[in-house]
C-alpha cells in the first residue's frame, strides 16, 4: 500500500510540477547524494540487482550539472559537517558520496570531478584494496548469465537447483541464491563462498580489477578535493554481529584507512543502510569510535536539526534503475523522502 501510494504521488508530481511550489519547504540545507558504481552500459545482458547500483558517467555529468543550475554549493562531508555544527543558511548544498571502493571511483568519478573543482567523498571498505572481498554479486552474475538453462550450487553441505534459460528465471535464479547467501553467518560468509565458487571454477582473484587499489586510494586522498571514508572492513551486515565485532568492523577500517593514508579518517557510511542494517547501537558505536558524521541510505535531505544526529544523517541513493533528473529533482526536494517517512518533514531522530 505504501509503495503503491508513493508510486502514484510521484506520478501526480511529476505531471503538475507541484512539488516546485513545495521545494523551499521540504529541502532543508541541502542533500547528500549516495553512488556505488559509474560504469558505461555495455549492451550486455545484466541482472538487475548488480545494474541497479550502477549510472553512466553521462548521467553523473547531467547530475552535476542540475545541482549547479540550481544553485547548489558542492561540499565534502567536512563541509556538510562545518555547515550543521556553524549553523550557517547560505546557498543550499550537494554532497556527492560513493561507497565500497570500485575502480570507477579512481578512473571515472574522480578524474571528472577534479576536472570541475567539485569536492567528492569516497567512503572505503578496507577489504577491497587489501584483495579480501569475495564480489559474490558479480561472480553470481556471470555464473547465471553463462547459457546455461539450469544453475546447480552447492552451499553448507546442501545443493540447489534453479531454472535459469529465460531472463525472468535468470532474475528467479539470482534472487533466490542471493537469499541462501545472506543466510550464511557474516563471519562465515567469505570463506563459504569463496568454497562454493572455486567449486565451479570462479575464483575472487578474477574479480580484483574492478576494485581500487591502495596507490590508488593514496593518491586521490592527497587532493584537497577528497575525503575518504571508512564503511568497515567487511561490508557485514552489522546488526547481524555481536558488539564487539560490530566495533571491530567499524574501528579497524578507520585506523587501517588512517595507517595508509596518513590523515585523520573523520566520515563512516554504514554498510547497506537502511533500517534493517544500521540502528541506534551502530549509531553510538560510529560516535564512540570517533567519526564526526556517518551516513545511513535512509531518504531525506539534511535539516538543521541533524546537528544532534551527525551519526544517522540521510542520504538519497542514485541508482541506475532511475536515471531520471526529474525524480531527481523530486527527491532533492524533499516529496519522496515526505511520503516515505510517514508524511514527516524531517529524518532527524537515530
Amino acid at each position: 500500500m505504501k509503495h503503491a501510494l508513493i508510486r502514484y504521488a510521484v506520478i501526480l508530481f511529476r505531471l503538475t510540477r507541484i512539488y516546485r511550489v513545495l521545494c523551499p519547504f521540504f529541502r532543508g540545507k541541502g542533500v547528500i547524494l549516495a553512488m556505488h558504481r559509474v560504469v558505461q552500459d555495455t549492451g550486455r545482458q545484466r541482472i538487475d540487482a548488480n545494474s541497479r547500483i550502477e549510472i553512466s558517467p553521462k548521467f553523473l555529468e547531467a547530475l552535476l550539472g542540475f545541482f549547479r543550475t540550481r544553485g547548489y554549493e558542492a561540499v565534502s562531508m567536512d563541509g556538510v559537517f562545518e555547515r550543521l555544527m556553524e549553523g550557517s543558511s547560505g546557498r543550499p548544498f550537494v554532497c556527492f558520496t560513493l561507497d565500497d571502493g570500485y575502480i570507477d571511483a579512481y578512473e571515472t568519478v574522480y578524474p571528472l570531478f577534479r576536472r570541475h573543482g567539485i569536492p567528492l567523498t569516497v567512503y572505503i571498505t578496507t577489504s577491497f584494496p587489501d584483495r579480501k572481498a569475495v564480489l559474490w554479486w558479480y561472480m553470481l552474475e556471470d555464473l547465471i548469465l553463462a547459457g546455461k538453462d539450469e544453475v546447480r550450487i552447492h552451499v553448507g553441505g546442501k545443493s540447489y537447483s534453479f531454472p535459469a534459460g529465460s531472463p525472468r528465471e535468470k532474475e528467479n535464479a539470482f534472487n533466490g541464491i542471493r537469499e541462501i547467501f545472506m543466510k550464511i553467518p557474516q563471519e562465515d560468509a567469505p570463506k563459504v563462498l569463496t568454497d562454493t565458487f572455486s567449486r565451479l571454477g570462479i575464483s575472487p582473484e578474477a574479480y580484483d580489477s574492478s576494485q581500487m587499489e591502495w596507490k590508488h586510494i593514496i593518491e586521490m586522498s592527497r587532493d584537497p578535493l577528497v575525503n575518504i571514508g571508512a564503511h568497515t572492513v567487511n561490508h557485514f551486515n552489522l546488526r547481524q554481529l555481536e558488539p564487539s565485532r560490530v566495533r571491530q568492523e567499524i574501528l579497524d577500517s578507520k585506523l587501517v584507512l588512517e595507517a595508509k593514508i596518513g590523515c585523520p579518517v573523520d566520515h563512516f557510511a554504514y554498510p547497506f543502510g537502511s533500517r534493517l542494517e544500521a540502528g541506534p547501537r551502530e549509531f553510538e558505536m560510529a560516535r564512540a569510535c570517533g567519526f564526526k558524521t556517518a551516513v545511513t541510505m535512509r531518504e531525506g535531505a539534511v535539516f538543521p536539526e541533524h546537528r544532534s544526529y551527525t551519526h544517522c544523517l540521510p542520504r538519497i541513493e542514485i541508482t541506475g534503475r532511475h536515471q531520471d533528473l526529474t525524480l531527481v529533482d523530486m527527491r532533492r526536494c524533499g516529496v519522496v523522502s515526505l511520503f516515505r517517512n510517514g508524511l514527516r518533514q524531517r529524518v532527524v531522530t537515530c
